[in-house]
């Protein structure tokens, strides 16, 4: 099984929304996506669910040790 990886910066913007929806388009049926940003920001973590629930992902969020927030992502199929 793939894990894939994406690291957002200290604010969800626009281009980090977009570079979301290219690395969710390429993963296949299985396949995980951990998803890493500050947990200052995790109330910015509604945009990057509804990408993940358009895109057919199921998901958990985690909190991580120094400041970090997880959402752990898997395609459904």
């Amino acid at each position: 099984m793939t894990e894939i990886y994406l690291n957002l910066g200290q604010e969800i913007n626009y281009f980090d929304i977009n570079s979301l929806k290219r690395r969710l388009q390429s993963i296949k049926p299985g396949e995980e996506i951990v998803i890493r940003m500050e947990a200052t920001d995790a109330h910015q973590a509604d945009l990057i669910v509804e990408e993940l629930k358009n895109q057919g992902f199921d998901y958990q969020p985690h909190g991580g040790h120094s400041g970090e927030y997880f959402l752990i992502a898997k395609k459904k199929g």
